[in-house]
């Protein structure tokens, strides 16, 4: 018989999480409630009235048509690189033997440790030495692989069994077509996930863009956002507005993918 929580502990778990889940949701609906106030409403007023033209105002006066495009040319260039460079050097680090692998695998998670903002000038310094300065180009090759990416994807290789790995041999595959028709699919939800998180950060992203970007045909959407802020000190809701829309296609991207992010691919691998 499976013993039944005591009725306080159960009463401070509940709180604990309903508090966790109010900070956590609740920004996100002030911000949603600021963007539909109509100019003129105190912002700590809940009542209204609402209005969607802060939406209209933010598109037209902000000029975010192009900085859309900008953030979703870099979102799914960055994505994108992360994903493939990132499983590429995890599978040698997992699958192969070789000499000072574990040393390199070491090294590799010693960067995570240095924070973005301490090799922000020296990182300038070398975009600019490329040529990359107020590009597109210079907001994605700085960023095209993570050591946290390779970690993940390592982590999932080494769960795969081996008899995967050799059956495939034994069919004549080479490593390169082991890596993308065996290991790829099979890591799937670690791919998606990491192709989440590479989302998340590159739409978002903001200290970046700023510093190697200087022309505003070529801003991203955090950095004509936070224009906006400026452009709008009197009436912040189209601020509000505009990150309400930079908000939602994340939102809808989860939607989208979540069902990637299951582990039952792996069931069914080896029979």
């Amino acid at each position: 018989m499976i013993a039944r929580r005591p009725i306080p502990l159960s009463v401070a778990m509940y709180t604990g999480a309903l508090l966790l889940a109010a900070l956590a949701v609740g920004p996100a609906l002030w911000l949603l409630l600021g963007a539909f106030q109509a100019p003129g409403t105190s912002l700590r007023s809940v009542a209204g009235p609402y209005t969607a033209a802060n939406f209209a105002e933010a598109w037209r006066e902000g000029g975010l048509a192009q900085p859309l495009l900008n953030s979703v040319l870099v979102t799914i260039a960055r994505t994108t690189a992360n994903v493939l460079l990132a499983a590429l050097a995890a599978y040698p680090l997992a699958r192969m033997s070789f000499r000072g692998r574990r040393f390199i695998f070491l090294l590799v998670l010693a960067t995570t440790m240095i924070p973005e903002q301490v090799i922000v000038v020296p990182m300038f310094k070398i975009a600019a030495g490329l040529g990359l300065y107020d590009t597109l180009a210079g907001v994605v090759v700085p960023f095209s692989v993570s050591a946290f990416g390779v970690f993940m994807c390592r982590q999932s290789f080494l769960a795969i069994p081996d008899e995967t790995e050799e059956a495939a041999i034994m069919d004549g595959a080479g490593p390169l077509r082991i890596w993308w028709n065996v290991m790829l699919p099979l890591a799937a939800p670690t791919l998606a996930t990491l192709a989440l998180f590479n989302i998340i950060f590159a739409w978002s992203d903001l200290l970046w863009p700023l510093v190697i970007l200087q022309s505003d045909d070529r801003f991203t959407l955090p950095v004509a956002i936070n224009r906006l802020m400026g452009l709008f000190a009197t009436n912040p809701r189209v601020a509000y507005a505009a990150s309400v829309m930079a908000l939602a296609p994340i939102v809808l991207f989860f939607f989208l993918i979540q069902r990637f992010l299951t582990p039952q691919l792996f069931a069914g691998a080896v029979k």
